[in-house]
């Protein structure tokens, strides 16, 4: 009985430890564009042992979505270190009716691996091998959710920087892209403007977003 007791103690110890600083972090948006309900966006965020997990899911809803399909999935994994999200693996899958694509990469601080379906035939513009200290989209929302003023991006295609703006806001958060370069294309033109976080009072993840492209503004509001 001693030993039965002593063993349930230890369990519990071990199981209060393993799950110290765990946090779990949901949240649902609706996505409209010109007032018009277009899609639903979930996010989540895991953080336990210092490690992190975070996924974004997207698809097609409303009165459009017979004519407009669309599913998107992204998935982040890696480290907390000193209060900085550092990615180690990116899954991208995006999916319309017409086409299927897929970015998977891989990260040491350096860029060790960028996959893409379909395999591109482009010549890259850039040094890949160069890439250094860069997140995913995703890693790098959560560092500028997390204070960072500025964060080097990657997400397949190209490379840039989002910068924070209006810093002693907080209540919103303004990003602005900069140093925008694609990967696989003479070109530097960028349609994306800017994203504003609506922030939450008593949550990490932001209440709203606003995603600025060149002629359409899509807005997510919380569920």
């Amino acid at each position: 009985m001693k030993l039965f007791l002593i063993n349930i103690f230890l369990t519990i110890i071990f199981l209060s430890y393993s799950s110290a600083g765990a946090k779990n972090f949901n949240t649902e948006y609706v996505v409209s564009s010109s007032g018009i309900k277009i899609g639903k966006f979930s996010w989540s965020l895991e953080i336990n042992n210092k490690k992190y997990k975070t996924e974004i899911f997207l698809k097609n809803a409303g009165v459009f979505s017979p004519l407009y399909s669309f599913e998107g999935n992204y998935i982040s994994q890696g480290i907390v270190e000193n209060g900085e999200y550092k990615a180690q693996e990116y899954k991208q899958y995006w999916r319309t009716k017409k086409k299927i694509k897929i970015v998977e990469m891989s990260f040491d601080g350096y860029l060790k691996k960028l996959y893409q379906k379909p395999e591109e035939k482009e010549l890259p513009r850039l040094n890949l091998d160069g890439i250094f200290q860069y997140s995913d989209p995703i890693t790098s929302f959560l560092n500028i959710l997390n204070g960072d003023d500025q964060v080097k991006t990657i997400d397949g295609r190209r490379i840039y920087t989002m910068k924070k703006v209006g810093i002693d806001n907080k209540e919103n958060i303004t990003i602005e892209i900069h140093n925008y370069k694609n990967i696989w294309a003479d070109h530097k033109r960028n349609d994306l403007k800017k994203i504003e976080f609506v922030l939450e009072s008593s949550g990490f993840l932001p209440k709203n977003i606003n995603i600025y492209f060149k002629n359409r503004v899509f807005k997510l509001k919380q569920n």
